[in-house]
C-alpha cells in the first residue's frame, strides 16, 4: 500500500489478530452516530448526517486536535456498516484498522436486527475492513499523484462514493520540498478534489493543526480551507471533543455517476 497502491487492510488485521491493538489492550471509545459533543457546539450526529445526506458530492475539512482522526473513522464506520465501500488516503499514518474492527465486533454482538438501510446481518470485522481501501503517501509528490491520478480512477472502478484523507497537508509541510512546488502541487490537488466532488464523491479531510516554523507554509491550511464546502474546528474537551463550524457554503451542483 505504500506510495500509491490501494487495498483493504483486512489481511494485516488477520495476521496480527483481531483482538490486538497497537499500544496496548485499552478499549477505544466508540462514537455512535447518535452521540453528541460538548454543549454549544455542532453535535457529532449532525456532522455525520450532513456529510452522508444529499447532495452526494461535497468537501468537508476537520482540523484541530488529534481527535479529527477518530471522529473521521467513526463517521466512516457508520458508512461501512451499511455495506458502502470507502477509500482512505493516509498521509500521516493515523489509520487504525483495529478501531474499525472493534466497532464491527460491538455491532456484531448485538442481538437486535440491523436498522433499515443496513445489511441483513451484522458485519464481521473482516467484512467491514474488506470494504475500506487504504493507500499511504509519504511525500507531497506521492500525495498529489494519488489524488490527481490514481484516486479518481479507483473510486470509479470500485464505486466508492466516499473518500477520507488523513494528513493531506502533513506531506506539504515538509521543508525539503521547495515552497513554489508545494503551492503548485496543492493547487493541482485541490482541483482534483473539486473534480471528485463533481462526480458525486463525498470527501472528508482530517488535518492536525501544528505550529510551523515557516510562515509561508502556514498559509497552506487557509488555502485548503477556502476550497472546502464546510470547515470544522475540533478541540479536545472533557469527555468529548468540541466541534465548531467555521465556514460553510452550498456545494456546487453535482452530476452524479
Amino acid at each position: 500500500m505504500n506510495g500509491g497502491s490501494i487495498r483493504p487492510p483486512a489481511s494485516r488485521l488477520q495476521r496480527h489478530g483481531a483482538q490486538a491493538r497497537p499500544g496496548g489492550n485499552q478499549t477505544a471509545a466508540i462514537l455512535p452516530a447518535t452521540s453528541a459533543v460538548a454543549t454549544g457546539t455542532v453535535p457529532y450526529a449532525t456532522l455525520v448526517r450532513q456529510f452522508n445526506d444529499a447532495p452526494p458530492g461535497k468537501l468537508y475539512l476537520l482540523h484541530g486536535s488529534a481527535s479529527v482522526f477518530r471522529l473521521s473513522l467513526s463517521a466512516a464506520a457508520q458508512v461501512l456498516l451499511r455495506g458502502i465501500p470507502i477509500t482512505l488516503v493516509d498521509g500521516t499514518n493515523r489509520f487504525d484498522a483495529y478501531y474499525l474492527a472493534e466497532v464491527a465486533r460491538r455491532f456484531a454482538g448485538r442481538p437486535d436486527t440491523p436498522p433499515r438501510g443496513y445489511p441483513a446481518h451484522h458485519m464481521t470485522p473482516e467484512e467491514m475492513l474488506n470494504n475500506i481501501f487504504v493507500s499511504r503517501a509519504f511525500t507531497c509528490y506521492q500525495m498529489e499523484a494519488l489524488i490527481t491520478d490514481r484516486l479518481p480512477a479507483f473510486v470509479r472502478a470500485r464505486r466508492s462514493p466516499m473518500v477520507i484523507i488523513f494528513g493531506l497537508l502533513d506531506t506539504f509541510y515538509d521543508e525539503q520540498a521547495p515552497l513554489f512546488e508545494v503551492r503548485n502541487s496543492l493547487r493541482r490537488t485541490i482541483s482534483a478534489l473539486h473534480g471528485l466532488r463533481k462526480e458525486g464523491i463525498a470527501v472528508l479531510l482530517a488535518s492536525l493543526d501544528v505550529r510551523l516554523a515557516s510562515r509561508e507554509r502556514s498559509g497552506l491550511l487557509p488555502a485548503l480551507a477556502s476550497a472546502m464546502d464546510r470547515v470544522y474546528l475540533v478541540q479536545d474537551g472533557e469527555g468529548a471533543p468540541r466541534i465548531a463550524l467555521q465556514s460553510a457554503r452550498l456545494p456546487a451542483r453535482t452530476t452524479g455517476r
